[in-house]
């Protein structure tokens, strides 16, 4: 059975006190005052509730007597149960066209308290069975597959994740994941979506991808652990954002040999690219190293991207030359100045 609280007391009290010249008492199932706009009140027995929760009907008090003040006492019933009372101080007859009023209102804001109350319940289990779901590293047992189930998730099929960053609350973002259960906001801009069926993991990461609120957009593989198809996600968005940092879409699948070759456990070198950042000349290396990798090292595009003339382009190229020993107009070269970017992104997401 439904028990009152104070804090929902206190509200009932103060909301009908609002709109009724009177004062409110509400008392729980043992008839003790819990809420009342007479706070000095509060915690001692009323007695004209008793009677009320033990006939189950109101309550009058037509003269003070025993304690108690003239008023209307009304059973609080919710399925069949007197969960406490609610009182009217003053003469009965000048209250009692209020109390069956007061005690709908009361009623009403019980419900709506619990709906509140279960709402909050089903967010917290909601996080904390998505927060398991990203970190868990052991195979799911049956309890967690049917807990996985009331979000339309099957994990004896393998999972994918999808790592979206944007404005999730855009209206665009909001109607392609409408269909979805199982997604999960982590921070104000970046939200995990895990998927079990493949074709609608497909159509998703279509409407994503073109979707004008998502900004950047991570590619899991699929896995057996969703937690292994996230960590992919992630690594598909620091390796491919540290190549090409003006990409809307990162796949672990395409981006799997770099990955493998600079996550491999073996420390990185020093940072390859320190001297093009710590440079005083402010000619952007780094970011026209990145265009250079992103246009596949083709000097028209690459000027064009980035808005400058062919012979500055030359220039910086030079410079990441003179700089690093090593010359970006030669493949062996710029391979390793492109593990250096990503190197360089390590490096920073272990700094923070």
């Amino acid at each position: 059975m439904m028990k009152l609280s104070k804090p929902i007391a206190k509200r009932i009290a103060q909301e009908m006190m609002s709109v009724i010249p009177f004062n409110i008492n509400v008392m729980d199932e043992r008839g003790v005052i819990v809420g009342s706009g007479d706070t000095g009140r509060i915690g001692t027995l009323h007695r004209g509730a008793q009677r009320a929760i033990a006939s189950g009907t109101n309550f009058e008090v037509q003269e003070e007597a025993e304690g108690m003040k003239p008023g209307v006492n009304e059973p609080i019933v919710l399925n069949g149960d007197v969960i406490g009372v609610v009182g009217i101080t003053g003469e009965p007859d000048i209250v009692r066209p209020f109390s069956k009023l007061v005690r709908a209102a009361t009623v009403l804001l019980i419900e709506q308290e619990r709906q509140n109350r279960r709402e909050r319940d089903e967010r917290e289990q909601r996080a904390l069975f998505f927060h398991e779901l990203s970190y868990r590293n052991t195979p799911y047992d049956q309890d967690f597959r049917k807990r996985a189930s009331r979000y339309q998730l099957d994990l004896s099929r393998k999972s994918q994740v999808l790592v979206v960053e944007g404005d999730l609350g855009g209206k665009e973002f909001i109607e392609i994941v409408r269909v979805l259960s199982s997604w999960w906001v982590v921070k104000e801009q970046q939200a995990l979506l895990f998927v079990t069926d493949p074709v609608l993991f497909r159509k998703l990461t279509e409407r994503l991808s073109a979707c004008r609120d998502v900004v950047q957009l991570g590619i899991g593989s699929e896995e057996g652990l969703a937690a292994d198809s996230l960590s992919h996600a992630y690594l598909a968005i620091q390796t491919g954002a540290a190549l090409d940092p003006t990409a809307k879409v990162y796949e672990y699948e395409s981006l799997k040999f770099l990955i493998h070759l600079t996550h491999g456990g073996s420390e990185p070198p020093a940072p390859l690219l320190a001297s093009l950042e710590q440079t005083g000349d402010k000619t952007g290396l780094v970011e026209t190293l990145q265009a250079y990798l992103a246009e596949n090292g083709d000097h028209n595009r690459t000027v064009e991207r980035l808005n400058i003339h062919r012979n500055t382009l030359n220039y910086r190229l030079n410079r990441i030359w003179q700089l690093t020993g090593k010359n970006p107009r030669e493949f062996k070269d710029l391979f390793e100045l492109m593990c250096g970017l990503i190197w360089r992104e390590g490096f920073r997401s272990e700094s923070t």
